[in-house]
C-alpha cells in the first residue's frame, strides 16, 4: 500500500523526534568520554572511541523507538534477528561516514587559527552536527527502502 504524502510527512516527523531522542543520547555519551574519560587520550584514539560509543548508545535507543516512526512495523518485524542485522549494517554505514567526516577534519581542529578563534570544542560539536545532518538522510532513505519495508 502506497503512503499519501500526508503520511510521509507525518512519518519523517517522528523520525527526526526519535532521531533527535537518538542523537541526544549519543552527544551526551559521545561528549562524556571525549571530555572526561577519555580527555588524556590521543586525540585520534578519543575521536574514534568516543564517536563509537556514542553511536552504540544511538543506536539503541533508535532501536527500541523504530516501531513508533514506522506504525506498519509489526512484532515479528521488532523481534527479528534479520530485521536487526539490517538495522545494523545500515547503521555502522552511517557510523562508517561519521568517523570519516570527522577524522578527516582533524587536521582543521588542531590549527592555530581554530586555537585562537575556538576557544572551546567547537570544532568537534560542528563536526559531529555536519555528519549527524547528513546520516540522518542516509537513515532515513536506507531503513525506509531496505530494512523496514512494507
Amino acid at each position: 500500500m502506497k503512503q499519501s504524502k500526508s503520511e510521509i510527512i507525518r512519518e519523517i516527523i517522528r523520525f527526526l523526534i526519535v532521531g533527535g531522542i537518538a542523537t541526544i543520547v549519543d552527544y551526551i555519551v559521545f561528549y562524556t568520554f571525549n571530555l572526561v574519560i577519555l580527555k588524556n587520550v590521543d586525540i585520534t584514539l578519543n575521536l574514534f572511541i568516543s564517536t563509537t560509543l556514542g553511536f552504540l548508545a544511538g543506536l539503541l535507543v533508535n532501536w527500541f523507538l523504530q516501531k513508533f516512526v514506522y506504525k506498519y512495523i509489526d512484532e515479528s518485524q521488532t523481534k527479528s534477528k534479520k530485521v536487526f542485522m539490517k538495522f545494523v549494517v545500515v547503521s555502522v554505514i552511517g557510523l562508517g561516514i561519521t568517523q570519516l567526516g570527522i577524522l578527516l577534519a582533524e587536521p582543521i581542529y588542531n590549527t592555530y587559527y581554530w586555537t585562537i578563534i575556538i576557544t572551546f570544542d567547537f570544532w568537534k560539536l560542528f563536526m559531529k552536527c555536519l555528519m549527524t545532518c547528513i546520516v540522518l538522510v542516509f537513515n532515513y532513505v536506507c531503513r525506509k527502502l531496505f530494512v523496514f519495508k512494507k
